[in-house]
């Protein structure tokens, strides 16, 4: 009997590379279904196996949607079914499937304990050395939410859309790789002050209970969370906010520095010799009271202030500068517009002198900018109407001039580009130059926020209306996050060692190298690999796009299997 063939097309691209880092390397789905055993009554994909695919159509079709997720697994299941050994049904993920595992990931009793497997694994496998962490917190706006959400709620937004809902993610990441090891999800309205304290708690079972260094920004610089880092045998580094006595503070560091009472350090380039950064350091002593839901009894320390100033930093805040006082004087001229058809004239005094007054606060720019209130008053002759008589008027408006300071902007101008610097590390643990590279080096958390938010994961915004939901698809978003920092990770090591680069990443630049490739770039460089699938009867022939040098190159870096997309063939049935 004669039987014309069929043939099935699947578009392979990244998928092997991810399910393989996600299966063999960080054995996310073997950590999970520990956690969470399977049900009796369950069929086909379990738990884990579900989070791993959900996870390898994340990061593969940037979209953390779940609907298009069973159609896109419809069209790859001999991949699918090779890849996970065993065959993978249609209905294996629908929306209820996926909606289980946020569901299952919103819970703290199983979400922490996966957290700490993962963390875990990575030090285990990489010899990782756990020396820092950085810490901070991002805001996600939220489409969806009531009066009655305890989790999506307005506050602060850092995406600058304060009129939309939000929660708030705090982030802590390990050094060198930038890789997240645990993130909280809160309320968005919740202060960030009090959110460093419990993430500390986290790390010090995660990790290690003493001798880690805690980076974060100036929200971590309370006074309570300085002690609880002292008491728990580990060491803090952070800028000081500009807030209660620092300003003054501050203003007699730098005062001492410029005036040439003390000797600055300088930091160089080692191959320009060009400064990077210059300062000095005082040593002060600290009492503080750990908050009380740690147990801990007040501490009293020895803390180290750097008072660093930095070119760069001198130079942004330079331009700053200038932009507000430009702005600050179009605002103020603009209060007083020169008479003419659709300009009303001011006539009182007290509301523009306090508008004019707002307007230098606002741009902080009092005493750098002045102005002057010019009154003028002119004889306006008024015609009879009807029964009132002809009369003459006085009109009396003001108009606004500006004055630069020049002096007061000369000796602003001197003190920018100085930050002071808290740690209680001592010198020979965190010398001067070691804490302004140390600090520098915050982009490695600020990336993951980035990465969080971007196009590939997309965190912001979230159309999500359920608010375990929302908890679930942003931890399983940082699990993602966790897979781009590792293979970057992974790679940029391999390749420093080897003395190697990778060329044709970089899309109409065939001959460009980089020794540091980022994970979406050698992701994207497995795009147009397909798989045919011809079958006749009980017979199947399968073709299968070759690799090209690239391709074998990123996976031999990689040190992923050479035959990964092979088996997709050899093991078809």
């Amino acid at each position: 009997m004669n039987t014309s063939p069929e043939m099935s097309h699947e578009q392979v691209n990244d998928v092997p590379v991810l399910m393989h880092t996600l299966k063999a390397v960080l054995g996310l789905d073997a950590l999970l279904d520990e956690l969470v055993p399977r049900h009796g009554n369950r069929q086909g994909a379990s738990i884990g196996e579900t989070m791993v695919m959900w996870l390898t159509h994340l990061l593969s079709e940037c979209n953390h949607f779940m609907n298009p997720v069973q159609d896109w697994a419809n069209h790859l299941l001999h991949t699918l079914s090779t890849l996970l050994g065993r065959a993978v049904r249609p209905t294996d993920f629908t929306d209820d499937r996926l909606a289980e595992v946020a569901w299952v990931l919103s819970h703290d009793d199983v979400w922490h304990p996966l957290e700490q497997s993962v963390t875990g694994r990575v030090v285990r496998a990489y010899e990782l050395k756990p020396q820092r962490v950085r810490l901070d917190s991002t805001t996600a706006k939220v489409y969806g939410g009531s009066e009655v959400s305890v989790l999506f709620q307005r506050g602060h937004s850092k995406d600058h859309r304060p009129d939309l809902r939000q929660l708030k993610l705090m982030l802590a990441a390990l050094d060198p790789l930038g890789l997240l090891a645990g993130v909280d999800v809160l309320a968005g309205q919740t202060a960030d002050d009090g959110l460093y304290v419990p993430m500390i708690q986290r790390m010090r079972e995660t990790l290690q209970p003493e001798g880690l260094l805690y980076v974060g920004d100036c929200k971590m610089g309370a006074l309570r969370t300085r002690a609880y880092v002292q008491a728990t045998g580990n060491a803090y580094l952070m800028p000081l906010a500009q807030v209660g006595r620092v300003p003054d503070d501050l203003a007699g560091w730098v005062e001492r520095a410029l005036s040439g009472q003390v000797k600055l350090k300088r930091w160089r380039d080692e191959e320009t010799h060009e400064v990077l950064a210059e300062g000095y350091e005082v040593t002060r002593a600290v009492t503080g009271q750990p908050p009380e839901e740690t147990g801990f009894p007040a501490v009293t320390w020895s803390e180290r202030v750097l008072i660093v100033r930095s070119p760069g930093f001198a130079q942004a805040a330079q331009r700053g500068l200038r932009d507000r006082l430009s702005h600050a004087r179009t605002e103020l001229l603009a209060l007083t517009p020169p008479p003419g058809r659709g300009h009303r004239s001011v006539t009182a005094e007290a509301p523009l002198r306090e508008a004019a007054q707002a307007i230098l606060e606002r741009h902080d720019v009092v005493g750098l900018l002045t102005f002057d209130l010019e009154r003028q008053g002119e004889r306006r002759a008024v015609r009879a109407y009807r029964d009132r008589p002809a009369r003459v008027d006085e009109v009396v408006r003001y108009t606004l001039t500006v004055q630069r300071q020049a002096h007061a902007i000369r000796a602003h101008d001197r003190t920018l580009g100085w930050r002071a610097y808290v740690t209680n590390a001592a010198p020979e643990n965190l010398s001067f130059e070691q804490t302004v590279q140390t600090y520098r080096d915050e982009w490695l958390i600020e990336r993951d926020c980035a990465r969080l938010k971007g196009r590939v994961l997309s965190l912001s915004p979230l159309w999500v209306s359920r608010e375990d939901h929302a908890i679930g698809l942003t931890r399983l978003l940082t699990l993602a996050a966790r897979v781009l920092a590792l293979v970057e990770y992974d790679a940029r090591r391999k390749l420093k060692a080897s003395s190697q680069s990778l060329a044709g990443l970089y899309a109409g630049q065939p001959t460009r190298v980089t020794d540091r490739p980022t994970t979406e770039r050698l992701l994207k460089a497995f795009d147009h690999i397909a798989l045919v699938v011809i079958r006749t009867g009980r017979e199947a022939q399968h073709f299968l796009t070759p690799l090209n040098e690239l391709q074998r190159t990123i996976l031999d870096v990689l040190g992923y299997p050479n035959d990964l997309y092979q088996r997709l063939v050899n093991n078809s049935a």
